[in-house]
């Protein structure tokens, strides 16, 4: 991933035979409920679990002969030694002290998603998230409107909902997507833990948004350090809606390059677009109104220095809008990560030139 935070474990879950490939459990280990999810189509089952007390993600791999697994977490060292019968597993769970808690899983009926979380999660973060609730908390106002901020209090993921000044069918559409993008949030918390237990996530924080007539922005910025990822990393991540229709926007309804439309999102032309067409565009843009700091620093400086020249920095940037104008965030390799995210690097209103700015018929 380039900008947006997403730490993920890449789990399956049980299979009970040939036409089950996910198989989810739930019951305890010792006097802890606990919530597990197998994969064991093949000789070496991978999976994942969680204790409900926390709902941290931690991983599982190992062995299986026959009907038995036996399996170790990365994260918490803890090992189970499980045996399947029928819809149940049961055996031991051996913590990283040398504690053996017995284990008795049963197969669990995850929940429908509720409280406005999206409906694609799977069952096992659907099991995650079960009664979790988005506190409403203070009022903003921001123009001649107000926003109020709602806040989940185990991850402390905060996001606003808009209390008015837009059509109501928009609104409504809006604020749904809020919501669902704050349970992602809160589920992505959970995925990541940190190597020495607790939450890997540092920094997940939503700005305050810019509502205009027109358009609804606002810019999300993310930190972390997961369990089993190379190196901490972070990110920023913008979001915006057409306020008239209540639709998320693309960048390219607000910017492009080109005589044609661009191509389709994700196509290998449209890949093809961004390298040779917008980027290379972009920095022309750039240039034009912030010429300084796009200056090629050269090849004799160090090695270090931000080259925001480059086009490659800027072919698929994080983007949001501000009464400024349309901010694009670069993105550099590892060494050079402190140079992402200029937060000079904005367009004028006057310079864009996407359908979304066009006045409605």
């Amino acid at each position: 991933m380039r900008c947006a935070f997403a730490p993920a474990l890449l789990v399956a879950a049980l299979a009970s035979g040939a036409s089950h490939a996910q198989t989810l459990y739930e019951g305890t280990a010792g006097p802890s409920p606990i919530v597990l999810e197998l994969d064991a189509r093949s000789e070496e089952p991978t999976g994942r679990y969680f204790y409900r007390r926390t709902r941290f993600d931690s991983d599982l791999s190992g062995e299986r002969q026959g009907e038995t697994f036996t399996l170790q977490s990365r994260l918490t060292q803890d090992k189970l030694v499980l045996k399947r019968q029928g819809q149940q597993l049961t055996g031991t769970l051996t913590t990283s002290k040398g504690r053996a808690l017995p284990v008795a899983l049963r197969r669990a009926t995850p929940p429908p998603a509720s409280n406005g979380a999206p409906g694609d999660l799977d069952g096992y973060a659907r099991m995650q998230l079960v009664g979790l609730t988005l506190l409403p908390g203070a009022t903003e106002r921001i123009g001649t409107r107000t926003v109020r901020w709602f806040r989940e209090p185990m991850s402390g993921t905060r996001l606003f909902r808009i209390e008015g000044g837009y059509a109501p069918a928009a609104l409504r559409k809006i604020n749904t997507a809020l919501a669902e993008t704050q349970w992602r949030h809160v589920q992505n918390w959970f995925d990541c833990p940190a190597y020495g237990g607790g939450a890997g996530v540092e920094v997940d924080d939503a700005g305050k948004p810019y509502l205009a007539d027109r358009f609804v922005s606002y810019a999300w910025q993310s930190a972390w350090s997961c369990s089993g990822a190379a190196h901490p990393d972070f990110g920023t991540t913008g979001i915006t809606y057409d306020a008239r229709t209540g639709d998320p926007l693309k960048l390219e309804d607000l910017l492009r390059f080109g005589d044609s439309p661009p191509p389709a999102e994700d196509s290998n032309a449209w890949y093809s677009y961004r390298g040779d067409h917008f980027a290379p565009g972009l920095v022309a843009l750039l240039t034009r109104y912030h010429p300084e700091e796009m200056a090629d620093p050269g090849k004799d400086t160090e090695e270090d220095a931000c080259n925001y020249a480059d086009p490659d920095v800027w072919d698929f940037p994080a983007w949001y809008l501000s009464a400024k104008g349309l901010f694009v965030s670069a993105y550099f390799t590892r060494v050079n990560r402190a140079c992402d995210a200029p937060d000079w690097a904005v367009i004028p209103w006057e310079a864009l030139n996407g359908p979304a700015l066009r006045q409605p018929q």
